[in-house]
């Protein structure tokens, strides 16, 4: 077998022919070499193209990552803006519960502070124990306020005030221990205050009768009533109704005799009808 390949070279212009001969294992060595590098070519070509895919793909997590930490630094500091509010709103809060306190404290509501623990008016920031403080201070403030007998039993005109006043039943003057409001027969008599019912009757002169003691020391007396509503013992709410207005026991005409006792004294109950 032949180790060689021949190449005749010929020239057109009379010259002798050129001969070239190549070991066939160059040729083949050169063949192999041709065909190793078209195939890393290939392969480097690939790895190229799977890097820069690669590439692309960080460079868009990238991006991504860079808008969420934007994002979240902007909600961060959207998010100590409202607190900031918060404590602002919470601080103003504080201040009008320890106004309405000192107000109800003149107003003989309240005595002294309020039995709750917690909070400061100096602190910076304020947490969930002191949302609950809070909210014992007003749950305080509302229980104290709902035992203060306040408003009107009964909406009508006010015909007799509490003091000394001529006896309608005769000659000379008596002691009118409340206040006397007309209203139509049958209209509803409300308490003005949470307590205990600790008289559901008739009651000599006042008729049918209910007397509320309140958690405040206050009694309340709602009498000349055509219908008692409640019995002794019960527990009733600011606003339930505990009565009709009627005429029954010493009386002109239908209306609501109310009274407002502390202390076994009456006390003028129109100072309770409306706050000034």
């Amino acid at each position: 077998m032949r180790e060689y390949i021949t190449i005749i070279i010929a020239h057109h212009e009379g010259k002798p022919p050129k001969t070239i001969r190549i070991r066939k294992s160059y040729l083949k060595a050169f063949g192999i070499f041709v065909l190793a590098f078209v195939v890393f070519s290939i392969f480097s070509h690939l790895i190229s193209l799977k890097f820069f895919s690669e590439m692309q793909e960080i460079k868009a997590e990238k991006h991504k990552l860079a808008q969420e930490i934007k994002t979240v630094a902007s909600e961060k500091q959207e998010i100590e803006k409202e607190r900031h509010l918060l404590n602002s709103k919470l601080k103003s809060l504080e201040g009008k519960l320890l106004l309405v306190e000192d107000y109800l404290s003149k107003r003989g509501v309240i005595k002294g502070s309020l039995p709750v623990g917690g909070g400061s008016t100096n602190k910076a920031s304020y947490d969930l124990s002191y949302l609950q403080f809070l909210e014992e201070r007003a749950d305080y403030l509302l229980s104290s306020i709902r035992g203060i007998p306040l408003g009107y039993p009964v909406y009508g005109k006010i015909t007799s005030h509490i003091g000394w006043r001529k006896n309608p039943f005769g000659g000379g003057y008596e002691f009118h221990s409340g206040i006397d409001i007309t209203a139509p027969h049958g209209s509803k008599v409300l308490a003005t205050a949470d307590g205990v019912v600790v008289l559901a009757g008739w009651y000599g002169d006042y008729g049918k009768t209910v007397i509320i003691r309140h958690p405040s020391g206050y009694l309340t007396l709602y009498g000349h009533l055509s219908q008692v509503d409640v019995k002794e013992g019960q527990r009733v709410k600011a606003g339930d109704v505990v009565g009709r207005v009627g005429s029954t026991g010493r009386s002109t005409g239908p209306h609501l005799h109310y009274e407002v006792i502390k202390d076994n004294k009456p006390i003028d109950p129109s100072k309770f009808l409306a706050w000034e």
